[in-house]
């Protein structure tokens, strides 16, 4: 592993331990302490990373964006090149494991965004808007090459991730009923049937 991939996963650890707090505590009553001691590390070890508290919201804005870009770029390539149906089952399963690995920051992102700065939360708006485009795109496609008949393609995107991200700000109760394999086999299943027979 690369000195930048062993950075970038440090990272990764931080800001996931810093939400899984603030979800926890609140943004006001975690203090940079209590992340540098979860995360196993000492504070100057983590002013290095994160410089103070308050970037933790910006870099939060950074990381989710360039796991969501790579995830839309992975996806986008093949998006007219092959079957729409295939397309949306595997981009469904990504993007459901990528909640998974980073359910506290989903969390964080439905309950502690009133800690974000008006800019911040502008930011998080258009971060929200860039994934639900992309399902809109791929919907419509199905939809002009007849593998899908959705009327409404903005609220079917808007569901198809408010479904996946469940697994995350759900989790205390969905997790007591289905294992995450459980988890992304029905909610796949219930999504291809909207979307193939939506009127």
């Amino acid at each position: 592993m690369t000195g930048r991939n062993k950075s970038t996963d440090r990272r990764g650890q931080i800001l996931r331990t810093a939400a899984a707090l603030f979800i926890k505590n609140g943004y006001s009553d975690t203090h940079v302490r209590d992340i540098a001691s979860l995360c196993g590390i000492n504070i100057s070890t983590l002013y290095h990373y994160i410089g103070s508290k308050h970037n933790i919201l910006e870099m939060f804005l950074v990381y989710s964006y360039d796991i969501l870009e790579k995830f839309i770029n992975q996806h986008r390539e093949s998006l007219y090149n092959s079957d729409p149906v295939e397309t949306l089952r595997k981009s469904l399963e990504r993007y459901i494991s990528i909640v998974d690995e980073n359910q506290d920051l989903v969390v964080f992102w439905y309950q502690e965004a009133k800690d974000l700065t008006p800019l911040q939360f502008q930011k998080q708006i258009r971060l929200e808007e860039h994934i639900v485009q992309f399902y809109e795109e791929l919907i419509s496609w199905g939809n002009k090459n007849g593998s899908f008949s959705v009327k409404d393609v903005k609220l079917v995107a808007n569901n198809i991730i408010v479904t996946c991200d469940m697994w995350a700000f759900r989790r205390w109760m969905i997790r007591k009923h289905f294992t995450l394999k459980d988890f992304n086999k029905r909610q796949i299943e219930t999504i291809m049937t909207q979307v193939m027979s939506n009127s």
